[in-house]
């Protein structure tokens, strides 16, 4: 057994242990080895796309630039 057989085995072991598959994040379908976690290079851009739209987005407490913090002292 190869290197990247062993990952495999063990990520299909750690899915199938949770009780569930993981597919392309983008259509579900099943991952290709040389596009994972997608199943293809055009879902690979999708997701690409959607994170430089701004589609996704992680959470934050900053306040954008130039707007200023409510003062916590006022009442």
């Amino acid at each position: 057994m190869s290197d990247g057989q062993g990952r495999k085995g063990l990520a299909e072991r750690r899915a199938r242990k949770s009780g569930r598959r993981r597919g392309c994040p983008v259509c579900g379908k099943p991952p290709s080895p040389e596009h994972r976690p997608f199943c293809s290079a055009r879902c690979k851009q999708i997701d690409l796309g959607r994170w430089l739209g701004e589609t996704y987005r992680i959470p934050s407490q900053d306040r954008p630039d130039g707007e200023a913090a409510p003062d916590e002292g006022e009442e």
